[in-house]
């Protein structure tokens, strides 16, 4: 994951880029292969502005929040992005209740690796 935190008419503390970075790196519970994340604060007129600008998979989500606070900007829109990449993710699970050829597959999984440990313990007898 790349990781990049810009800054335009406004001088970032420390405090404000690891709290930054922090909350971007929980993006990756959401997606695995996070090619890029960019993080831009910013200073207009009297509100603080956080962006988010997140690309994985070919897709790319964005997310823009604004406070007085550079902060609470920075949560709003790890908030606003966590929310847009949990949606995606549900988009790609399979939600389907009535799907019985995946329990019997799972099943059947179980069924074979209790069959191999079975044997495997019957072989370490024979050896002793």
């Amino acid at each position: 994951m790349n990781l990049e935190i810009t800054t335009r008419n406004y001088e970032a503390t420390k405090r404000v880029r690891l709290h930054a970075e922090e909350r971007a790196n929980k993006f990756e519970k959401y997606l695995r292969d996070l090619a890029q994340i960019k993080v831009t604060l910013a200073e207009e007129k009297l509100d603080k502005v956080c962006e988010l600008h997140l690309r994985a998979y070919g897709k790319d989500f964005h997310a823009r929040a604004d406070s007085a606070d550079m902060l609470n900007s920075v949560d709003k829109a790890c908030a606003s992005m966590e929310h847009q990449l949990r949606q995606h993710r549900d988009r790609l699970t399979d939600h389907r209740k009535g799907n019985k050829s995946a329990l019997s597959s799972a099943a059947a999984l179980e069924q074979m690796a209790q069959a191999e440990v079975a044997r495997q313990d019957g072989e370490e007898e024979e050896e002793a």
